[in-house]
């Protein structure tokens, strides 16, 4: 079963709050991705608000 949201919940908060100076370049090869913008986008992670498509209303 899909968790959606909580799976993605999840995985970005280990993301933000695993990261640091010392081993964010290791992420930023893995995932081919320059350092400063992944920086950026990480401290950015607590400003989206995460929902499933299906829990938006039209």
């Amino acid at each position: 079963m899909q968790e959606k949201k909580n799976g993605v919940k999840r995985l970005l908060s280990a993301i933000e709050q695993n990261i640091d100076d010392n081993n964010i370049h290791v992420l930023a090869s893995l995932l081919n991705y320059h350092e400063p913008q992944l920086k950026e986008d990480i401290d950015a992670i607590r400003l989206v608000t995460i929902m499933n498509t299906d829990e938006i209303d039209e």
